[in-house]
């Protein structure tokens, strides 16, 4: 699919260019050949009236193409009056262009076969024809036509590589997104087959041997429920992703929230969660009366993400910390645990959907939190990263905009 898509693009691009290029030659070659049969024209008025005064002479420079005229009588009888041309002494080449240009009717033409301009002109006593020749007219428009030729394939060619590189370039993002759908689907799947089984083993085991058993029955009945819940949650967790996809680029109607009441609330919250897990939370520092626009939902979530993933990687007996302050036009939320240190390669990767760090970091959960923290980061125009130091110190930094 994405091998055809960028063919596409390419061909849709050398169509185009093709077609632009074909214009262009075709303008420069009309504009070259009109050119050229504007001065042979020029030639033939100038002479036809001649009789015995050149068009070219030595003292004026003036350089213009062969010609010659000649004066037909009624009888018949053709003579040359003026002329800068070759090959005049043939008599029979003379009358048989005279006779080609009555023969074409037109008062001006070519003669093909002769490589000649013409242009007559009925006078009281016969005619008058002006001849120019026209082969370096001709030799002049199919050298411009074949240096316009090799310049187009060039182009072309040059072009066709160009094309190339921006379709890969251009697909990369499509490529991109594709590929996550697969990983994501993947690694759904295999999220989802963990309960999944857990539930119909347990069901099975209770429609077989509930009867039987039936000191077993709220054991395994539990067991279903707990692998509903746990299908319920990731299927939330997953909604929740795809809306934020779908809502990527909209805009929102944001409202001001107290970013440091939310976040002392939070902390409220997850006091005790942290007392019981044996970890502390110690040096939170919270400025007062810091405001940003957004959806206070949303960023109690981000607050509740942060502070679990908190407390579920701290090391025992470890220490948690959460500060909140203004840095220019920006609103800092930091939250540090003690625990063990995340490798340099893995702090971009753990915001990645499903993924989980080492066994060391590894514990219940989906791996999609800090996804949709980073998410919900990006939908109120902030960013989150996050920092890990050898002595195990890590920190996840959000950084939203002030409301002004």
């Amino acid at each position: 699919m994405i091998r055809r898509l960028r063919w596409k693009f390419v061909g849709i691009n050398m169509v185009l260019v093709t077609a632009m290029l074909a214009a262009i030659c075709s303008v420069f070659l009309i504009s070259i050949r009109d050119s050229l049969r504007q001065d042979s024209t020029s030639v033939l008025q100038r002479v036809i009236s001649e009789t015995e005064t050149p068009v070219w002479s030595e003292q004026s420079g003036e350089v213009t193409l062969p010609y010659f005229t000649v004066v037909i009588t009624p009888n018949g009888g053709a003579s040359i009056t003026s002329s800068q041309f070759y090959g005049l002494d043939d008599y029979d080449f003379l009358l048989s262009a005279v006779n080609a240009g009555f023969r074409q009717g037109e008062s001006q033409g070519i003669l093909k076969d002769y490589n000649l301009r013409y242009l007559r002109e009925a006078t009281s006593d016969g005619w008058r024809m002006a001849f120019v020749d026209v082969s370096y007219e001709r030799s002049t428009l199919n050298r411009a036509i074949l240096t316009v030729v090799l310049v187009g394939l060039g182009a072309l060619s040059a072009f066709f590589g160009l094309s190339v590189l921006l379709a890969r370039w251009a697909v990369r993002p499509v490529e991109q997104s594709l590929d996550q759908q697969r990983q994501f689907v993947a690694d759904a799947s295999h999220e989802l087959k963990t309960p999944l089984t857990v539930i119909l083993s347990n069901a099975d085991l209770l429609s077989e041997q509930g009867e039987s058993h039936p000191e077993n029955v709220r054991r395994w009945s539990e067991n279903i429920r707990t692998g509903g819940r746990e299908m319920q949650e990731l299927v939330e967790q997953m909604l929740l992703l795809a809306r934020s996809d779908q809502e990527e680029g909209t805009a929102r109607d944001f409202q001001p929230v107290d970013l440091s009441d939310l976040t002392e609330s939070a902390l409220l919250m997850f006091e005790p969660v942290a007392f019981e897990a044996g970890k502390r939370l110690t040096d939170c520092d919270i400025e007062p009366g810091i405001a940003v626009f957004g959806d206070g939902a949303k960023l109690g979530q981000l607050l509740k993400i942060l502070l679990d993933n908190a407390v579920k990687y701290a090391a025992p007996n470890g220490t948690i910390s959460v500060t909140l302050e203004t840095e220019g036009r920006d609103a800092v939320l930091s939250v540090t645990d003690q625990g063990t240190p995340i490798p340099e390669g893995e702090l971009e990767a753990i915001f990645r959907r499903f993924y989980r760090a080492d066994s060391a970091r590894t514990t219940e959960g989906f791996g999609l939190g800090l996804a949709i923290a980073r998410s919900i980061a990006q939908e109120h125009h902030g960013t989150l990263r996050a920092e890990s130091d050898p002595e195990g110190y890590n920190t996840f930094t959000c950084t939203l905009p002030l409301a002004k």
